[in-house]
């Protein structure tokens, strides 16, 4: 038996052989299914008297010794899961797979199915048995690998240094991404890429699979010794974690699988269109977010100075940051108290809000809501809510204990509160934060990982149906990116570092997943506040236009030359913006490459903003031209250079053709270190 369904361009077959087990026999471009194949596994020397290899439903037993779908046991009886034949049905577009482990009362239940071009694969594990099943693992995803990948791409990083590309040659063993903190985490959350040698931004074959769930996580690529190999995507389970008791079924986490043959561009459209099908569509307004103006000392008067200078700059909505709320001076205290501070704002927040509203803006509160201080009424009246060990001193990790989102209770008190707030106040938007990982995920001896993770999303799917308010994920920065967590959210803080040269690179990263519009990116003071880098503000405003824009620094700071630009930069995002949002990212430049080139291309293909920015002192004087991409090789296009600073605001360079653009390029490399050049490209027939 076989089964076929199709995205826009890609599809996926998967063949049901004598053998009885389900073989993946192609998934790629539709226009070339000819080269479908079942997998030729071979009876090796010292090796099992049958031919094995990776199959769909894997499992040991049956003389594979690669990765299983499904692993546990019956904690009654001892006995290990072993599943019978799969069933494979094709319906209504979907492949549904299922298999069964009768004498335990198990049943593996895997759907897959397209999202345009992403392959979404979704599953479920149930028990209809009389005993506790406890399992190790129940994988969303795993695959057999394509043989032409032979590089596995990770990302690495830290706090304030998210995004850094791994390339790994991929020629035996385990190579992973995974996370254990309870949240994502800095090194690039649940994605993984398959390539060929030497892919890059624009060639070559790219497989990329990503989880969309944001607790505990494992993906990796694994090279048997025959050298077939696998791709998974699973959510971790911590030990006793994933105990299902009879008539329970546990729903796993939506897995995400694309490919490409035009590098990883072609990956970043494929999921960009995704993701913006999955979410609202909305104009990203221009923000003005008060933490780096003031961190802490924030005030009814003050804030109003604020609103004023931030509207004056062209920004369309006000987020007051953190130390708004009762007793909140530091990081050491009142996080869960989340009552207006009668001290700052005597009459509430009403008088901050209606100033702000009278300068034509919306405004925006920061909460972080899955945490408490052990200084607060909230842990003086519940110190059992907390994460923890019994009889153990709960660690802090930035002074700070974790909710048990996993009870009912907290989850009810938390939004009880923040209905409040929005019931009270116009408050538009909620920047969501979260700045310290689960240690330990534990709440009596029992874990909690998981159920915290679940948790979370119940609680935030509650307030959205309820409240139309925007929500920012933020993870002390970018902690927190995947596919789970935007469903429910409208943005993303990308990293807390703001300085314009790491963000190149940061965004760039998040961007692969992440549609760029999602993607926070604002223009910080300078010297940065954490780098003491002195950059440009053009080179500022120019590193935030890709994004979704928004002001960190204080108005009454910017010299009035560095106000000219900024506002300048402003009216750019403000005029461009809506077919920016809409269209496709395309990166030019290899990464950590000089110069850094990217281009936004209208979804229509009528315009476009290429962006060429220089961080470092080149090698020559005289540079190579810069080749562009994704236009039309027939069709004329007219380029003029964007001026932030003096005039003409314009400076037509000329019409050329789409062939010539892309065969031989200009040269718009400029040249100096710091600096940067923005192209608006038209075509013109």
């Amino acid at each position: 038996m076989s089964a076929r369904i199709l995205g826009d361009t890609l599809s996926l077959i998967i063949d049901q052989g004598e053998d009885g087990l389900a073989h993946l026999t192609w998934f790629g471009p539709q226009a070339d299914e000819e080269m479908a194949a079942t997998p030729a596994f071979q009876r090796l020397p010292a090796s099992p008297d049958i031919a094995v290899g990776p199959t769909l439903l894997p499992e040991h037993g049956r003389g594979f010794h690669g990765i299983s779908q499904v692993e546990g046991h019956c904690t009654a009886t001892q006995r290990r899961i072993r599943l019978g034949q799969p069933e494979l049905i094709e319906q209504g577009g979907q492949i549904l797979l299922t298999a069964e482990d009768a004498a335990l009362g198990l049943a593996v239940r895997t759907r897959l199915y397209f999202d345009g071009d992403v392959l979404v694969q979704e599953g479920s594990v149930s028990n209809t048995g009389a005993h506790t099943l406890s399992l190790q693992r129940a994988a969303s995803l795993l695959l057999p690998a394509p043989d032409w990948a032979s590089e596995v791409r990770t990302h690495a990083g830290a706090w304030g240094r998210e995004g850094h590309l791994v390339t790994h040659r991929w020629t035996a063993g385990r190579i992973e991404q995974s996370g254990r903190s309870g949240r994502p985490g800095f090194d690039g959350g649940p994605t993984l890429s398959l390539t060929e040698t030497n892919a890059g931004v624009a060639h070559g074959r790219w497989l990329t699979v990503h989880l969309a769930w944001s607790g505990p996580f494992r993906l990796a690529a694994e090279r048997a010794t025959d050298g077939s190999g696998q791709v998974l995507a699973e959510r971790l389970f911590l030990p006793g974690e994933a105990c299902l008791r009879s008539g329970e079924t546990l729903d796993l986490p939506a897995a995400l699988m694309t490919r490409s043959a035009d590098g990883s561009n072609g990956i970043s459209t494929r999921l960009h269109a995704r993701q913006r099908r999955q979410g609202r569509l909305l104009r990203r307004s221009v923000h003005f977010n008060t933490w780096e103006a003031r961190y802490f000392s924030v005030a009814e008067a003050d804030c109003i100075a604020l609103a004023k200078g931030a509207a004056a700059l062209g920004a369309e909505r006000f987020v007051l940051d953190d130390g708004w709320f009762k007793g909140r001076r530091n990081d050491q205290t009142s996080l869960g108290d989340w009552t207006v501070d009668a001290d700052l704002f005597p009459n509430g927040l009403t008088p901050l809000i209606n100033a702000v509203h009278a300068e034509g803006m919306e405004f925006g509160l920061w909460l972080e809501p899955e945490m408490v201080s052990p200084d607060s009424d909230l842990y003086r009246a519940h110190p059992d809510w907390v994460l923890g060990w019994p009889e153990r001193e709960p660690p802090t990790g930035r002074n700070q204990l974790v909710l048990d989102l996993a009870l009912e209770p907290v989850r009810e008190h938390l939004f009880t509160v923040i209905s409040d707030l929005l019931d009270r106040y116009a408050i538009s938007y909620l920047k969501w934060d979260c700045n310290r990982d689960l240690y330990p995920a534990t709440r009596d001896g029992v874990v909690r990982a998981g159920a915290q993770t679940e948790g979370l999303y119940r609680l935030l799917d509650r307030l959205r149906a309820r409240y139309p308010v925007e929500i920012e994920s933020c993870a002390s920065g970018g902690g927190r990116i995947d596919a789970g967590i935007a469903a429910r959210t409208d943005r993303f803080w990308t990293s807390d570092a703001t300085d314009a040269i790491d963000r190149l690179k940061i965004q760039r990263a998040a961007s692969l997943i992440m549609p760029h519009e999602r993607l926070g990116a604002h223009v910080g003071p300078s010297p940065n506040p954490m780098t003491g880098r002195q950059v440009s503000v053009s080179f500022r405003v120019l590193a935030a236009l890709f994004g979704h824009f928004g002001i960190e620094a204080d108005p009454e700071k910017v010299s009035e030359d560095d106000r000219r630009v900024l506002t300048r930069g402003i009216e750019i995002y403000k005029q461009h913006r809506d077919w920016m949002h809409a269209g496709d990212l395309l990166n030019l430049s290899e990464p950590d490459t000089d110069p850094d080139v990217q281009l936004v291309r209208s979804d229509d293909g009528r315009q476009a903003l290429l962006r060429v920015m220089r961080v470092g002192t080149p090698m020559r004087p005289l540079q190579s031209r810069l080749r562009l991409a994704g236009l039309d090789p027939a069709a004329g296009y007219s380029l003029s250079e964007i001026a932030l600073e003096g005039t003409p605001t314009h400076w037509p360079l000329g019409t050329f053709s789409g062939a010539g653009l892309m065969n031989e390029g200009l040269n718009l490399d400029p040249g100096r270190a710091l600096t940067g050049r923005l192209i608006h490209i038209e075509r013109t027939g």
